[in-house]
């Protein structure tokens, strides 16, 4: 049997992901159409994030559901996806996070004819996904998007405040 490093597997299981993901969006429009294949998209994000956010949770050894918590489990998935970030603030009452590169974004910008895509992945998937995540790991938490790079910002930008 061949030998097998955590880079390869690293390697393998990153691309396989994000190929995944596309296939899944391509493939269901295909079949449906684009806004058919966004509502079914979404409602698959929205049980993976969740699903995420609870394993990482104990995964990290996390104890609480505390804003910190939060940007503490995003930040963690964020780095192994290859975003690149920058958390500004941090408490349990408050986050701010700035996102200069979203792997999804990228991938659909080397692609000519799916670039047009980009403001309803933003608008239709990402920030109801966020909002329906962090609600289901703390309901007294709400996070808000001023800034998406997908409509046309720099950056995008996380607000999570308890409320």
């Amino acid at each position: 049997m061949r030998k097998i490093s955590e880079k390869d597997k690293l390697f393998y299981y990153e691309r396989s992901f994000f190929t995944l993901d596309g296939f899944w969006m391509v493939v269901t429009e295909e079949y449906t159409d684009f806004k058919t294949a966004l509502k079914i998209d979404l409602e698959v994000w929205k049980r993976l994030l969740t699903t995420i956010i609870r394993r990482l949770k104990r995964y990290l050894k996390i104890k609480s559901n505390n804003v910190d918590d939060i940007v503490e489990i995003l930040s963690f998935r964020w780095s192994v996806e290859g975003w690149d970030y920058e958390v500004i603030e941090k408490n349990i009452k408050k986050g701010i996070v700035q996102i200069k590169h979203c792997p999804y974004k990228a991938i659909l910008d080397r692609s000519e004819n799916r670039k047009n895509k980009i403001p309803h992945i933003c608008k239709d998937i990402c920030i109801p996904l966020y909002e329906e995540a962090v609600e289901s790991f703390n309901p007294k938490i709400r996070v808000k998007r001023p800034k998406q790079m997908g409509l046309g910002d720099n950056y995008c930008e996380f607000i999570f405040e308890r409320t």
